[in-house]
C-alpha cells in the first residue's frame, strides 16, 4: 500500500520489529508528549504474542523514515486498538494503519475492535467515525496533561467478515 508512485512520496506498511522500537519512541514523544510509552514498553509490544504492531515507512520498499505506526492487542473476540500516531497529515497513513489493525483482529477472531480517543483529538475521531467506530462509553478525566484532565471516548466497532463495518 502506498500513497502516491514517486518515490519521495511513496511509503509502505510493514509488520514492526523490535528494531523499529527506537523510532517509534521518537515518534511518541513527538506525537504524544505528555503520554508517550517508552522504548521499553514499546519493545514489550512489539514482542507480545498477542499484539500486532505495524509501521508506515517512507519508500515503496518500506525502507525509508518513519510516518506512522499502530498496534493492536487480541483478546479472544475482542481487539484493543492500543495506539496509532502518524507524522504527517493527509496522505492516508492513519487509515492505511486502523485498516491493517483492522485485518490483524479479523485474523486473530477478533470480531470487535475497541478504542479510546481523547475527546479533544478531532482529527483522530473523525477518522474513527468514518471507519465506522462509534462512541459506548467515556471515561471523565482518563487522561491528564499539563495539569488539564480530559475524558476519554470509549468508541466501538464491529469488524464483520467482509473487513467493511457490519450493520
Amino acid at each position: 500500500m502506498n500513497g502516491a508512485g514517486e518515490e519521495d512520496t511513496a511509503w509502505a506498511l510493514r509488520p514492526a520489529t523490535l528494531e523499529d522500537v527506537e523510532q517509534i519512541a521518537i515518534a511518541e514523544l513527538e506525537l504524544f508528549p505528555d503520554e508517550a510509552w517508552n522504548a521499553f514498553q514499546l519493545a514489550e509490544e512489539i514482542a507480545h504474542p498477542d499484539r500486532r504492531y505495524v509501521v508506515a515507512v517512507q519508500g515503496e520498499r518500506a525502507d525509508g523514515a518513519l510516518l506512522g505506526y499502530a498496534g493492536i492487542m487480541l483478546a479472544g473476540d475482542l481487539a484493543d486498538l492500543h495506539t496509532i500516531g502518524t507524522r504527517e497529515e493527509g496522505r492516508g497513513i492513519g487509515r492505511a494503519l486502523l485498516a491493517w489493525c483492522e485485518q490483524q483482529a479479523r485474523d486473530g477472531g477478533a470480531e470487535r475492535m475497541l478504542l479510546e480517543v481523547r475527546e479533544d483529538n478531532a482529527r483522530a475521531r473523525a477518522v474513527y467515525t468514518a471507519a465506522g467506530y462509534r462512541e459506548i462509553d467515556r471515561r471523565r478525566g482518563y487522561y491528564r496533561i499539563r495539569g488539564r484532565r480530559i475524558d476519554a471516548l470509549v468508541m466501538r466497532r464491529d469488524l464483520g467478515a467482509e473487513g467493511g463495518p457490519s450493520a
